[in-house]
């Protein structure tokens, strides 16, 4: 017969670390490799939200600029794209930060890498949102269009506007 196995009843002493380098526990630390692609995608991501930030600035000195001129409508579409660009930039160039800051430090990527999450899921959030509210408007854009189209056609009136 075998006997049981044994168990000891010393308690366990931690483990002393061989290097400093190693994350704390309860951290995971990336591969250099890992840390190539997350840099690469910083900065593409950082470029794109710094760009649109830029296109929604563009976007407020044209809507000044048309609503001087007296282009009221144009200038409410360009201040609408203005207000659209400018978070999503934000957010964009925020994410790019922080997933920056993930491949500059040690010991710390799993708390950067959730900073970068928490941006893009206010960029994406807002995305949804916009693309919902954008799809119900040309939606209805285009309902309008077709009716004062047939309405016009059957020789009635078009809504007030538009015919």
């Amino acid at each position: 017969m075998s006997d049981p196995p044994r168990t000891s009843t010393r308690p366990s002493l931690p483990v002393a670390r061989a290097s400093s380098s190693l994350p704390p526990p309860g951290e995971y630390e990336f591969s250099e490799a890992h840390k190539e692609a997350l840099a690469a995608l910083a900065a593409s991501t950082s470029f794109v939200g710094v760009c649109v930030m830029l296109l929604g600035l563009m976007s407020g000195v044209f809507a000044l600029g048309a609503g001087y001129g007296g282009f009221l409508a144009v200038a409410v579409g360009l201040v609408a794209g203005c207000a659209v660009c400018l978070p999503l930039g934000w957010w964009t160039t925020a994410a790019g930060r922080s997933l920056s800051a993930l491949v500059r430090t040690r010991g710390r990527d799993i708390a950067r890498l959730m900073e970068a999450v928490v941006q893009l899921r206010r960029l994406f959030g807002f995305a949804r949102v916009f693309i919902i509210v954008y799809a119900l408007a040309a939606a209805v854009a285009g309902a309008a269009f077709v009716w004062c189209n047939f309405a016009v056609d059957k020789g009635g009136r078009c809504f007030a506007g538009f015919g």
